[in-house]
């Protein structure tokens, strides 16, 4: 059976292993935030784009006519 110093050493090997392990998951999530805000960024341009195209296009046969 194991000691209380070595228990204690156990104790905290696990602690920076999983302090680590919380870094790396919170790098990650910054990682998928920033894409979810460049994805989102994106797709209100081309949403924005459609309606000044579908606008254009309504001015434009409305001068036709």
């Amino acid at each position: 059976m194991a000691n209380e110093s070595q228990l204690r050493q156990e104790i905290a090997d696990e602690r920076r292993e999983l302090t680590n392990a919380v870094a790396d998951l919170r790098t990650e999530l910054d990682k998928t935030a920033e894409r979810g805000k460049q994805i989102g960024i994106t797709a209100g341009a081309l949403a924005a784009t459609a309606f000044a195209v579908r606008t254009a296009l309504k001015i434009r046969r409305h001068f036709r006519d």
